[in-house]
């Protein structure tokens, strides 16, 4: 009898010889030379399965298969959350969700991927749900890795949605971009990725649909430093172009591309535990409501059977429209707790994530750069 064959999903073979198959059945294998190794990866992704289903238990694996072809292999699937066994290395139909909206997806900031914006994902980190690993912590499976590198300002530059919520929430928060294009002595945030090992990392790499949600290994994660002091160096933190913060000779620095570590608790979880007001129930049902088609949206991904008629789409950006336009005025107005910040923003970029949805989708004009 014939072994069982393999679809082969990333060919390259890495120091550590570990590479991925996928089965028919969308089962998702790890194989190597090094059992050891496969076992320690299996427990990584187990744990961070459990970062995301509280419920979820696991029995730790004791030894591998033997493959016929050299070296073993295991099958994870059962440690794989739900998102990641669905839709694993599937062809995506559209531009959609980005890196930073596969990321915090996993923290309940949206139900599924969607795309979010750079100044959405730095809110996040800086709210009380989020902090940077501290330098002497060991990294966890479900912590987010940030790249970042030199910013490069190119003669069309435009500024995204978000900075509009900057611009209602921190007044004067965003230096302008000089003048002249080129390397402007600022980071940029660059990509993220979930990580679940020294080895695997799970994300997308950009909102292009030929960018699928799959598993990568840790060297090949877009952008990330090949100097080893640079990579998830706690101590360092980027020079984000804000506050009227003097430009540095970044480009060509020691660690002018490096990576940190932060890591997230879930937010429906943390809202649980908070003291909400009337108001702060009401806008969470708005963002119940606007995420249940935020989540009919995704489909529009990976279905080419997907079909919104123009009365369905004209009623979306409708809501998007003004329920982001209702936010951002009462983020602006500045006078609320922490907590309803953090409920107002959702509802902000929960809203425009569906106006960006359609537009990607080119259901609609588009009205940024992506």
């Amino acid at each position: 009898m014939k072994s069982i064959i393999f679809a082969l999903l990333c060919s390259s073979v890495f120091a550590n010889d570990i590479s991925f198959y996928q089965t028919k059945s969308n089962n998702l294998i790890i194989k190597s030379n090094d059992c050891e190794l496969l076992l320690k990866q299996r427990e990584a992704i187990c744990s961070w399965k459990k970062t995301i289903d509280d419920d979820f238990t696991w029995s730790s694996a004791k030894s591998c298969h033997k493959s016929k072809y050299g070296g073993h292999y295991l099958n994870v699937s059962t440690c794989l959350p739900k998102f990641v066994k669905e839709n694993q290395n599937k062809k995506l139909l559209n531009t959609g969700a980005n890196c930073w909206g596969t990321a915090l997806s996993f923290k309940g900031i949206s139900k599924r991927p969607r795309f979010v914006w750079t100044e959405e994902i730095m809110y996040w980190q800086n709210s009380p749900i989020c902090k940077k690993v501290a330098v002497q912590d060991e990294l966890e499976a479900g912590d987010i890795i940030n790249i970042y590198g030199p910013e490069y300002i190119f003669e069309r530059d435009e500024f995204s949605k978000g900075t509009k919520f900057w611009n209602a929430l921190y007044p004067s928060r965003v230096t302008a971009a000089p003048v002249q294009s080129g390397y402007s002595g600022y980071h940029n945030f660059l990509h993220s990725e979930t990580y679940i090992s020294d080895e695997l990392t799970f994300g997308k790499e950009s909102p292009n649909k030929l960018d699928q949600f799959t598993f990568r290994n840790m060297r090949e994660v877009y952008g990330r430093s090949r100097n080893k002091n640079c990579q998830e160096n706690q101590s360092l933190s980027p020079h984000i172009r804000e506050y009227q913060k003097k430009p540095k000779s970044i480009k060509g620095s020691k660690c002018d591309y490096f990576s940190i570590a932060y890591r997230c608790q879930n937010l429906n979880d943390y809202l649980e535990k908070q003291s909400l007001s009337l108001a702060d129930k009401e806008n969470l049902i708005v963002i119940e409501d606007l995420s249940k088609i935020q989540d009919s949206l995704f489909e529009l991904q990976k279905r080419s059977n997907k079909y919104l008629t123009s009365f369905e789409i004209k009623r979306i950006v409708k809501l998007a429209d003004n329920i982001s336009s209702i936010s951002l005025n009462e983020l602006a107005n500045g006078s609320f707790s922490k907590t309803s910040e953090m409920i107002l923003t959702q509802k902000y970029f929960t809203a425009q994530g569906l106006r960006k949805a359609l537009e990607q989708a080119l259901l609609i004009p588009s009205t940024e750069i992506l």
